[in-house]
């Protein structure tokens, strides 16, 4: 005797056919975008990976494709000088579970300066069903940019240290953007701290505060939110010692204001 039976699997097949849809979907957007992306299952097998990981990473398609696990990753990131040379290799694969398990957690980032002079900002992001997703990002023009602005600032601030004269820079909303060790010396407790900045109503408080009533005060504070019409000027005050002093009120680019004090 034989036995047949059929079985209805419609649902299981549109499952399946939904989950292969949703992949597709995933691939055609991760596809667009800049930032390289690996995806690991549970198992810890890369199971999607998109173009962008291709160009950072130099990874070949034909290796990625073959769903390597995430150790073997690494170590070809490792082999080809896209990660920072661990200074103990083994101690490198044991800081490599903390690094998956960070990542499980949503809580991984570092920042990898490469010997090729790039810099990368790696992430690790939990998915769904015990993956995780690492991110790779070219911050490179981004670290230069900024490492380049500090360069200039520290320039400006050692130029401006050096002058004779005490000086003050606002900004056009009012914030004291930076001061010399001469207008500290000569003023006292103002702020240019990026988080507690001081504004001119504060440092006109405390100009007044060390000098004989004058109506500059008032008129520089109405200058420096002025946008239009912004021509410089020079005045005199005196200061609470009776000694007299120089003023000139600089327009700079973008609507910020230099005032220097000179005796």
């Amino acid at each position: 005797y034989s036995v047949q039976y059929a079985l209805d699997v419609t649902e299981i097949v549109r499952a399946q056919q939904a989950q292969k849809n949703f992949v597709q979907t995933l691939t055609k957007t991760f596809a667009t975008l800049s930032i390289g992306l690996a995806i690991f299952d549970r198992n810890r097998q890369l199971m999607l990976f998109n173009p962008a990981l291709i160009d950072l990473t130099t990874l070949a398609p034909d290796f990625l494709s073959a769903r390597p696990n995430l150790l073997t990753v690494f170590d070809k990131l490792r082999d080809k000088q896209i990660m920072p040379e661990p200074k103990n290799y083994a101690t490198w694969r044991e800081k490599l579970a903390l690094v998956v398990a960070a990542a499980s957690e949503g809580t991984y980032t570092e920042v990898w300066e490469l010997p090729t002079g790039a810099t990368f900002r790696i992430s690790g992001r939990p998915h769904p069903d015990g993956a995780i997703a690492f991110l790779f990002e070219d911050i490179t023009a981004e670290v230069s940019t900024s490492r380049r602005f500090t360069a200039e600032l520290e320039l400006h601030r050692e130029l401006l240290n050096n002058l004779d004269g005490a000086v003050s820079i606002f900004s056009v909303a009012g914030e004291l953007y930076h001061q010399n060790e001469a207008h500290s010396l000569l003023w006292g407790a103002l702020s240019c701290d990026s988080e507690n900045r001081s504004s001119i109503q504060d440092a006109n408080t405390l100009w007044q505060s060390k000098s004989q009533p004058s109506g500059f005060w008032g008129e520089l504070r109405n200058f420096i939110s002025q946008i239009d019409e912004r021509e410089g000027w020079r005045d005199e005050v005196i200061y609470e010692n009776g000694q007299r002093l120089n003023v000139q009120v600089i327009p700079l680019p973008e609507q910020h204001t230099a005032v220097c004090f000179t005796y």
